[in-house]
């Protein structure tokens, strides 16, 4: 492999393995010296954290790493701001502090629609398997054994039955007929909607519910007010707030508990839950 120019950004505050090896994303790994590896579009990314530094190695070029990465760990949230503001509940104010440096991702939008169709019931090893997968069969490669995540348009080329013999089970026809859907058309168009079209609008994909949907909008177009539901949030829900019921139910709770900022207090609720609590440790208060 090259070995690349190292580059030193400031993203506080951030902390790489609560952002990155949080379920928010899939490709990211952790090396034994504390540093993250992963493909970022069409470059081979290194990061790891230096005090308050972030110092960035990408094959096989730098150029506009610095951006992206910037769009991707989101460093324009003021997350001092959104804890404050989410600090008003006296469930999270506990909490929140020793995870102020994770950071929702912003992820390519295609890249994140198809990786969390791919994530339906199904664990993060496995995800993370048949997503390489597809990367290694249809993507482009960057440096040595590492694969761009394909465009709708290379995957269209590929049948449902070709998808799944890489092992995708019944979300192989799901991914063909998507691409299928985008031919000759793009995500970009769903950028300006409202977030309750936008939300609509994904729920139109083969394979795309409602948890799939709140995923991509929070992850993928970066609508902050989001909150996806999984067996771990609606476990925390019950556990803390005592709220329990259908999909849709949670979700208006959430609306009117945590606003605009739903999309991190649902990372922090994730993380404590399926993290902390396992290990029989919570790091939020039950006082409702």
């Amino acid at each position: 492999m090259l070995h690349p120019m190292t580059l030193e950004m400031r993203i506080y505050p951030l902390d790489l393995d609560l952002t990155l090896g949080c379920g928010q994303t899939f490709r990211w790994r952790r090396a034994e010296d504390g540093s993250w590896s992963g493909p970022l579009d069409d470059r081979f990314v290194t990061m790891r954290m230096e005090g308050r530094k972030l110092l960035v190695e990408a094959s096989p070029d730098s150029e506009g790493v610095e951006e992206a990465l910037s769009e991707y760990l989101r460093a324009g949230d003021d997350v001092a701001s959104i804890q404050k503001r989410l600090g008003r509940d006296p469930v999270l104010r506990r909490g929140m502090p020793p995870l102020r440096g994770l950071r929702i991702v912003k992820m390519d939008e295609w890249e994140c629609l198809a990786s969390y169709i791919l994530a339906t019931f199904s664990n993060i090893p496995r995800i993370a398997k048949m997503i390489e997968g597809v990367a290694r069969t249809y993507g482009e490669n960057i440096v040595d054994d590492v694969y761009s995540f394909p465009r709708a348009q290379a995957l269209s080329r590929a049948s449902a039955a070709d998808l799944g013999r890489l092992g995708l089970g019944y979300r192989a026809a799901y991914i063909s007929e998507t691409c299928r859907a985008l031919r000759g058309k793009s995500l970009q168009r769903l950028k300006g909607l409202s977030y309750e079209t936008l939300r609509n609008e994904l729920m139109g994909f083969p394979g795309v519910g409602e948890k799939v949907a709140d995923c991509v909008c929070l992850f993928g177009f970066g609508r902050l007010e989001a909150f996806p539901i999984d067996v771990w949030v609606a476990r925390s829900l019950k556990r803390l707030y005592g709220v329990e019921g259908s999909y849709a139910r949670l979700r208006r709770f959430a609306s009117e508990r945590f606003g605009e900022f739903a999309g991190y207090a649902q990372e922090y609720l994730y993380y404590n839950e399926r993290v902390l609590a396992a290990n029989d440790v919570c790091a939020f208060e039950g006082t409702r």
